[in-house]
C-alpha cells in the first residue's frame, strides 16, 4: 500500500471521529430537546398540582374548621343546620355542605332537602371514617342535575368522648374547576387531564376530547396504579404521541390523578430539521478534506520521505558521513531528518560518558568503608576496592589475579577459613553465603594487628542463561554492633532479675496466643512450662480465658495497647490482675510492620480487690441505713399531716362556736401550736424528698414581681402582728427558674427573717448583675456571727435560743434547693444590725412586656396555688389590697404592706351564716377523722353535709338522699387506687348535670393542677385552711 493511500486512509480515520461527533451531537441535541420538553411537562404538572392543591386544601380547611365546631361535640342539630346555611351563603365555591352521623345519615345540610339522605355508600364517606383523615371522593352527578357533576370531599369529626361520630362533607363544582384551569394560560399543543381515583375525568383541556364524567382510556388506567409521579410517552386522548407527565392518586394530591401532555411531534420538529442540515454539511466537509489530503501528501510528505529512505540505505552500508540535510525543520519529517543527522554525534558522546561513569563507580567503591571485591567463578580476584587492599596489607595490583582464599588466609581465624572455603564452593554453584568471622587487620610494622568482627557476604552474579559470571565479596565491620549486642544481653539479664523480684510477670504470645516467652512463673506454671500453651490451658474456667483472649485479639487487630483488670479462676481460687497488653511488632520494628503477637505485663491486685469489696459492702450498708432514715422521715411527716389537718378543721369549727367565750384565747394558742407543728412537718418532708432525689426542677420564664407580691401579701399580717414592716421593691424583671422551688427558697428566707427580727423591717428587692439577676432579702434582726455563716446552712442548726424556732431545717432546704436549681445563695450579716440573703438567677430579656397570666404558664399555676394556701389573709378583699400595696399600688408608689384586720371578722361571718340552710355538700375522704373535721366546720357554716369514704359509697348515699349537692369536696387519693376526680365525675354522670368540685390534695406537682383544670375542677392543697376553703367554695358557686 502506497504512502498516499495510507495518507488517504489516515484522513478518513481522522474525519470519522468528526462525523461521529456530529452524529452524537445531533442525537444529544434531540435528547436535550426531549429532556427540555419533559422538564416543561413536569413543571406544568407541578404548577397544576400546586393550584389544585390550593383548591383541595381550601376545602380541607373548611371541613376541618367545621369538625372543630362546639355544637358537633354537644350534638346540637338545630345550631348545626343554621350554621351550615349561613356558611353556604358565604362560600359560593362549594356545593352541598353537609354533616352526617356515624351511619352516614345526613343530620344537617346547607341544602335542607338533603337532610335525612345517606352517604353510607359514597367512597369519600367510607374512606374518611375508615382512615380517620380528610378524603377526596369520586365524581358524582350533581344533586340538582346540573351538567358537569361535582367532586365530594369529607373529613371525620369526633364527639366529646373522642369517638368518630360522623363526617363533614362538601362538593367542589367540577365545571367551575374546568373554567378556572381553562382561564389559566397553557403552552400550545399542551393538554391537561384531571381524574378521580377510579379514572373518571374531572377536567380535560382543551375540551375537544372527552368531558367530565367520562372514563379515561384503557391506556391511561395503568398509570392510576403507579406509586410515584413520573413521565412517559404514549398516545394522548386525541391520538397524537405525547410526552406525558403524570401524578397518580397515591402521590402528589391524594385520591386525584393529574397529567400534563406535550405534543412530541410539534416539539421535536426544529430538531429534525437541524439533524438533516448537519449531516449534509458533514458529508461535504469529508469530500473536501479527502481532496486536500491527496494533493498535500504528494508535495509535503512523499518527497521528504524518499530522502529519508535514501539516507537510511547509506547508513546500513556503513556510510556514516551521509546526512539527510532537509531544509524544512519545522515539520515532523524535517525534524526526523535532523534527528538522523545528530544520531552519529550522540553515539560518540555516549561512549565517552560511559567511560566517565565507570571511573566514578570506581571512586565510590574506593570511598566505601566496607571491603568489596569481584571474584571469578573459580575464586580468583578480579577487582578490589581500596579498603580491601588495605585489609590484605598489599597493593591492589598484587591482589588481582590471585586466589581469594589465599589472600585472606592469614587474616581469618580458623573458623573463618572453614566458612570461607564453604562459601566459595556454594558461590560457584550459584548460591549466596553470609557469615560472621574474626579478622586481623594490620595497623603498622611496629604495632599488633587490630582484632575485629566482619559480616562477610558472598553473592553470585549470573547471566541470562543462569551461568555464574562473577562473585561479589563484601565485608562490613560489625565489631561495635557485637559489643552492643553483648551489652544488651547483660542488660536483659539484669532486667529479668529485677522483674523477678518486683512481682510483675512479663510474657509474650504469638498470633495464635500461644506463649512464646515468659520471664517468671505465671499462674503456677514455670516459664519453660508456659511455652506452647494458651490461656485456656491455664485457667480453670473457660470464660476467664475467653475474656483475656478477646482482649489480646482486639489489641492485635487495632494495633493499640490496652489495660484492663481481669479475674482468673486458678486452682479453685479467684485471683485478680492488672493486665497491660501491647502489640508485638515484627523484628523490623517499623510502626507499619505486621503485628506478630502481644507482649503482656500482669500485676496481681487480689489483696486490693478484697479491700475494695469490703469497703463497697460497708458503703452499701451505710446507704441502706440513710435510705431507711429518709423513708422513715417521709412516711412519718406524711402520715402526721392527716391528724394535723383534722386538728385545723376541728379548731376552726370550735372557733366559730366559741366567739366571745373566755376560752377563745386558749384556742388561738392551739392554732399557733398547729402552725408550728405544720412548719416542722413540712421541713421534715422536704428534707426527705430532697435526700431521696425525687424533686426535679422544671425551669420556665417567671415574672419576679408577682412572686414577691404574693410573699408580701401572705406574710404581711404576720409581720404586722410583730410590729414589723414587710415590703417589696417593684420590679419588671423576668428570670428562668422553677417557680415552685424558687418560691420555697424565698419563703424560707422571709420566714427566717421574720423569726429572728424583733423590730424594724424586712425588705425584698432585686438587683441586676453582669450575669443575671439577684433577689435579696434584707432584715434588721440580730445578725449572724461571722464564724457561723457557713454553719447556718446545715441541718438542725439554729442560732440563739430554740424557743418556738423550729428544727433548724429552713436554710438547709434553701441550700439544697439552690444546688438543684443552680442558683447560688450568699449571705452577708452585721451583728446587732441585720442580715441580707441573696439568690443569683439567670435573667430573661423579653422584647415586649408580658401579662401576668401570659406565656409563663407555670408561674400562673404557682400563683393560683399560693393564693389557695394563703393562711394569713382573712378575706379576699384584704388579700387583694395587700398585693396591690406590695406592687406599689395607686399613684403614691409606696411598697409597704398594709396591715390586715384580725381573724374574728371572718368568724363572725361564719356564725352569722350558720343559722340558715345553704344546701347540701358531699364530702368524700377515706380518712374518718378528716370527714368528721370537714363535717363539723361545714355544718358550722350552715351547710347540710353528706359524707362518704369512697366514690361508690357516695353514689349509694346520694341515691338514698335524693338531693343534688351544691358542691362536692373530695380527697385526691382514695382507697383501692381510686382518685377524687374519678369519684366527682361518677357523681356528675349519675346526676346527669355538672356539679362544682374541689379536690383536696397534698401533691403540689403541676400534673395535679393540669389534671384538675382539664376535668373542670378546682384544687386546694393540704393543709386546708378554713378561710381558703370558704373562699374557694364561694367562688365555685356554693351559696
Amino acid at each position: 500500500m502506497t504512502l498516499l493511500a495510507r495518507l488517504f486512509i489516515l484522513v478518513l480515520l481522522a474525519v470519522l471521529p468528526a462525523i461521529g461527533i456530529q452524529i452524537y451531537s445531533v442525537l444529544e441535541q434531540r435528547a436535550e430537546r426531549e429532556g427540555e420538553v419533559t422538564l416543561q411537562a413536569e413543571r406544568l404538572l407541578r404548577q397544576v398540582e400546586s393550584e389544585h392543591f390550593r383548591l383541595i386544601d381550601s376545602a380541607r380547611l373548611m371541613v376541618t374548621a367545621v369538625t372543630e365546631a362546639q355544637f358537633l361535640r354537644q350534638g346540637e342539630i338545630n345550631s348545626c343546620q343554621s350554621y351550615l346555611e349561613r356558611l353556604a351563603t358565604r362560600s359560593a365555591d362549594y356545593r352541598t355542605l353537609s354533616i352526617t352521623d356515624a351511619e352516614g345519615r345526613i343530620l344537617c345540610s346547607a341544602d335542607p332537602s338533603r337532610v335525612g339522605a345517606s352517604l353510607n355508600a359514597q367512597p369519600h364517606y367510607r374512606r374518611a371514617m375508615a382512615q380517620g383523615r380528610f378524603a377526596v371522593g369520586e365524581w358524582t352527578i350533581t344533586h340538582s342535575g346540573a351538567d358537569g357533576g361535582e367532586l365530594p370531599v369529607a373529613a371525620p369529626y369526633s364527639d366529646s368522648d373522642g369517638r368518630r361520630a360522623g363526617v363533614v362533607a362538601l362538593s367542589l363544582d367540577v365545571p367551575r374547576l374546568s373554567a378556572m384551569f381553562a382561564a389559566r394560560p397553557m403552552p400550545e399543543n399542551t393538554t391537561l387531564t384531571v381524574a378521580d381515583r377510579s379514572g373518571t375525568i374531572l377536567v380535560k383541556l382543551p375540551g375537544t376530547q372527552g368531558r367530565a364524567g367520562e372514563r379515561l382510556p384503557d391506556s391511561y388506567l395503568g398509570l392510576l396504579a403507579e406509586r410515584e409521579s413520573g413521565v412517559t410517552m404514549m398516545p394522548g386522548l386525541d391520538g397524537a404521541s405525547r410526552i406525558l407527565a403524570f401524578s397518580p392518586p397515591s402521590a402528589g394530591i391524594r385520591d386525584l390523578f393529574i397529567s400534563v401532555g406535550v405534543d412530541r411531534g410539534a416539539a421535536m420538529g426544529v430538531v429534525d430539521r437541524a439533524t438533516r442540515d448537519g449531516l449534509l454539511m458533514t458529508l461535504s466537509g469529508f469530500l473536501v478534506a479527502a481532496a486536500a489530503a491527496w494533493i498535500g501528501g504528494t508535495l509535503f510528505i512523499r518527497r521528504p520521505v524518499d530522502a529519508l529512505v535514501s539516507a537510511a540505505r547509506d547508513w546500513s552500508e556503513g556510510k556514516t558521513a551521509t546526512r539527510v540535510k532537509l531544509s524544512d525543520r519545522s515539520s515532523e519529517i524535517g525534524q526526523l531528518g535532523h534527528a538522523f543527522d545528530m544520531m552519529a554525534d550522540r553515539l560518540e558522546a555516549r561512549e565517552a560518558a560511559l567511560r566517565q561513569s565507570e571511573s566514578h563507580i570506581r571512586a565510590v567503591l574506593d570511598a566505601l568503608p566496607a571491603y568489596v571485591g569481584v571474584l571469578t567463578p573459580d575464586g580468583a580476584v578480579a577487582q578490589v576496592n581500596r579498603a580491601a587492599a588495605d585489609a590484605a596489607g598489599v597493593p591492589a595490583a598484587r591482589i588481582v589475579g590471585r586466589p581469594f582464599d589465599e589472600i585472606c588466609w592469614l587474616s581469618f581465624d580458623e573458623a573463618g577459613r572453614e566458612r570461607l572455603r564453604q562459601a566459595l564452593a556454594l558461590g560457584a554453584n550459584g548460591r549466596s553465603s553470609r557469615f560472621d568471622a574474626g579478622l586481623r587487620v594490620p595497623t603498622g610494622r611496629d604495632t599488633a594487628p587490630r582484632e575485629m568482627t566482619v559480616d562477610v557476604n558472598l553473592t553470585p552474579m549470573v547471566d541470562g542463561d543462569g551461568h555464574v559470571t562473577h562473585l561479589i565479596a563484601t565485608g562490613i565491620d560489625i565489631t561495635e554492633r557485637k559489643r552492643t549486642e553483648e551489652a544488651l544481653r547483660v542488660a536483659e539479664e539484669r532486667v529479668r532479675t529485677g522483674l523477678r523480684n518486683s512481682g510483675v510477670v512479663v510474657f509474650n504470645q504469638d498470633r495464635e496466643l500461644r506463649y512464646t516467652w515468659a520471664h517468671s512463673e505465671w499462674l503456677g506454671f514455670a516459664p519453660d512450662a508456659l511455652i506452647g500453651r494458651t490461656d485456656a490451658d491455664l485457667c480453670s474456667q473457660r470464660e476467664d480465658a475467653d475474656g483475656m483472649m478477646a482482649l489480646k485479639r482486639r489489641v492485635m487487630e487495632s494495633g493499640v495497647g490496652a489495660r484492663e483488670e481481669v479475674r482468673i479462676r486458678c486452682k479453685d481460687e479467684d485471683r485478680f490482675f492488672d493486665l497491660t497488653v501491647d502489640p508485638l511488632l515484627d523484628p523490623s520494628g517499623r510502626p507499619s510492620g505486621r503485628v506478630e503477637g502481644v507482649t503482656c505485663a500482669a500485676v496481681e491486685v487480689t489483696d486490693r480487690k478484697q479491700a475494695e469489696a469490703e469497703l463497697h459492702r460497708a458503703r452499701e450498708e451505710a446507704d441502706q441505713a440513710n435510705d431507711g432514715k429518709s423513708k422513715f422521715l417521709a412516711a412519718a411527716s406524711h402520715d402526721l399531716r392527716q391528724p394535723v389537718q383534722s386538728l385545723y378543721l376541728f379548731t376552726a369549727a370550735l372557733s366559730d362556736r366559741l366567739q366571745g367565750h373566755a376560752a377563745l384565747p386558749i384556742l388561738d394558742n392551739i392554732r399557733q401550736g398547729l402552725d408550728t407543728l405544720k412548719s416542722l412537718l413540712d421541713g421534715l418532708l422536704d428534707m426527705s424528698r430532697l435526700e431521696s432525689g425525687k424533686i426535679v426542677a422544671t425551669p420556665v420564664e417567671v415574672r419576679l414581681n408577682q412572686m414577691l407580691g404574693r410573699l408580701v401579701a401572705e406574710y404581711g399580717p404576720r409581720a404586722a402582728q410583730k410590729g414589723l414592716v414587710l415590703r417589696a421593691v417593684p420590679t419588671r424583671a423576668w428570670v428562668r427558674t422553677d417557680p415552685a422551688h424558687l418560691e420555697r427558697i424565698l419563703r424560707n428566707l422571709v420566714e427566717n427573717a421574720l423569726r429572728y427580727t424583733t423590730r424594724g423591717k424586712v425588705l425584698l428587692g432585686c438587683r441586676r448583675t453582669p450575669s443575671g439577676m439577684r433577689v435579696e432579702v434584707w432584715d434588721t434582726g440580730a445578725g449572724i456571727p461571722a464564724d457561723r455563716l457557713e454553719d447556718i446552712f446545715e441541718e438542725f442548726t439554729q442560732l440563739g435560743e430554740r424557743s418556738e424556732r423550729g428544727l433548724g431545717l429552713g436554710l438547709a432546704i434553701v441550700k439544697r434547693l439552690s444546688r438543684l436549681l443552680g442558683h447560688p445563695v450568699t449571705v452577708r450579716s452585721w451583728e446587732g444590725k441585720g442580715s441580707v440573703f441573696a439568690v443569683e438567677l439567670p435573667r430573661v430579656i423579653l422584647g415586649n412586656p408580658r401579662p401576668a397570666s401570659g406565656t409563663a404558664a407555670a408561674a400562673a399555676t404557682l400563683a393560683r396555688r399560693s393564693v389557695a394556701n394563703d393562711a394569713a389573709a382573712n378575706d379576699r378583699g384584704q388579700a387583694i389590697s395587700a398585693i396591690a400595696n406590695a406592687f406599689g399600688g395607686g399613684r403614691s408608689g409606696g411598697a409597704a404592706t398594709k396591715t390586715v384586720a384580725p381573724a374574728p371578722a371572718v368568724a363572725t361571718q361564719a356564725k352569722a351564716g350558720a343559722g340558715s340552710d345553704k344546701g347540701m355538700v358531699l364530702v368524700i375522704d377515706d380518712e374518718a377523722i378528716i370527714l368528721l373535721g370537714l363535717k363539723a366546720i361545714l355544718e358550722g357554716w350552715g351547710y347540710d353535709v353528706l359524707t362518704a369514704k369512697s366514690g361508690d359509697q357516695a353514689l349509694e348515699r346520694l341515691r338514698a338522699d335524693g338531693r343534688c349537692p351544691q358542691i362536692v369536696l373530695a380527697d385526691y387519693q382514695l382507697q383501692q387506687g381510686r382518685t377524687g376526680p374519678e369519684a366527682v365525675c361518677a357523681v356528675q354522670t349519675m346526676l346527669g348535670q355538672s356539679v362544682p368540685g374541689i379536690i383536696l390534695t397534698g401533691d403540689t406537682s403541676s400534673e395535679r393542677q393540669e389534671e384538675a383544670e382539664r376535668r373542670g375542677f378546682r384544687i386546694l392543697h393540704k393543709p386546708v385552711f378554713p378561710n381558703d376553703l370558704r373562699r374557694m367554695m364561694a367562688s365555685a358557686g356554693a351559696a
